[in-house]
């Protein structure tokens, strides 16, 4: 029997490792990255038979206790977003320069792999090898489920590449995954059967994709995915809301967990998937969360970091009203918006205790995860609504 359990809650200030983890012991973490070249990847073909080439680059979080520790994966792919750091372009608006792939000579490309770290960061602390990906290579060239095809072949790739890796300490990333210049042995680490995705805005459709009922038999060799987080998705397009619609049949995850959310304030996407509800056989959880944007979850483009692009999507009241945002949903209604710190954390509390509960195992995250404890209640508000078959 389905059970339908929906908890609106006002979330409390708590330091959300202490929170989601309530495990014995913290890991130290460390930082490496990897490149094996901007064109390293043929992307699969579009509809006119022609295809480009995109990067094969990622920044990873892990323990640094590595030794005698397999730890499960988490893989994150940011979304569509200006490819090219390029001020003077931003400022004329040159999309030419802004989402050119590769960049212009002397121009670096906008690292929104980067705008996760504090999640790779806490994730890793947690105990696990966290992955996050960059995916500019797809956005000159592609649109639509094309574009969600290729983003889901680049994870792919970056997974068979880790499988490889840490089957046999061989393969293409041997040697190159370097923390301050000094490759890591990732060999017997990282368990690739137990795997976690996140993807944000048309990563998330794009991870949706990947992860689909009838695309895993694709998954590489070894590979197997627990658990999957649509951030703020794009959601998959179908011309009602019939759930079965046919269109839907690409995106369709039936036998994984998977927590999505979607903000109040987000004037980006609509974010809510829910044709998931139709058949899953699989916990499903979605995440409103009053008062957040698009933007704030990726630091890359959030005013703060002061990179080129980064602004705040949210829309302000009218009459204007400090502090406040309008609400996607009910254009007369003014949310208090979540501040970049705020927003991510939000983000950080509730994915630790999904991967823990789906990845580690760790059933003492279920009270975060149904909203029975509510450990951000001082300043967020979050409706939740827990699908169970």
């Amino acid at each position: 029997m389905r059970k339908l359990l929906t908890v609106v809650i006002a979330c409390a200030m708590l330091v959300p490792t202490a929170t989601t983890a309530q495990a014995s012991a913290r890991h130290l973490v460390g930082t490496a990255t990897y490149t094996l070249g901007d064109t390293a990847f043929q992307l699969p073909a579009r509809e006119d038979g022609t295809s480009d080439r995109a990067e094969l680059t990622a920044v990873v979080h892990y323990p640094k206790d590595l030794a005698r520790h397999r730890y499960p994966v988490v893989l994150m792919s940011h979304g569509s977003w200006i490819t090219c750091a390029d001020r003077k372009a931003w400022d004329d608006q040159d999309y030419s320069k802004l989402a050119a792939w590769p960049c212009a000579p002397g121009t670096p490309p906008l690292p929104s792999q980067r705008g996760y770290d504090y999640l790779g960061e806490d994730l890793a602390a947690q105990g696990m090898i966290v992955i996050s990906i960059s995916a500019k290579g797809v956005e000159p060239n592609y649109l639509g489920q094309e574009q969600d095809a290729a983003r889901a072949a680049l994870i792919s790739k970056h997974l068979a590449l880790w499988q490889e890796l840490t089957a046999t300490g061989g393969g293409p990333l041997a040697g190159k995954v370097l923390d301050h210049g000094r490759p890591i042995d990732f060999r017997g680490h990282a368990d690739l059967a137990n795997v976690g995705l996140m993807g944000h805005s048309r990563g998330g459709r794009g991870t949706l994709l990947f992860a689909a009922d009838v695309n895993q038999a694709r998954w590489p060799t070894g590979v197997k995915i627990k658990a999957v987080v649509p951030l703020a998705p794009a959601e998959p397009y179908a011309p009602d809301d019939n759930p079965d619609n046919p269109e839907y049949t690409p995106y369709r995850i039936t036998n994984i967990p998977v927590a999505n959310f979607v903000g109040s304030c987000d004037r980006a996407v609509e974010g809510h998937l829910r044709y998931l509800n139709a058949h899953n056989k699989a916990p499903l959880y979605e995440y409103y969360v009053r008062g957040a944007n698009h933007d704030f979850y990726n630091t890359q483009w959030s005013p703060s970091s002061g990179q080129v692009g980064a602004y705040d999507d949210a829309a302000t009241p009218s009459p204007p009203k400090p502090g406040y945002c309008t609400s996607d949903d009910d254009p007369h209604r003014a949310d208090k918006q979540l501040t970049e710190t705020q927003q991510r954390l939000v983000a950080s509390t509730y994915l630790s205790a999904f991967f823990r509960r789906y990845l580690l195992g760790d059933r003492r995250a279920d009270p975060i995860l149904t909203g029975t404890v509510q450990p951000l209640r001082s300043f967020a508000t979050i409706d939740i609504t827990k699908d169970m078959p």
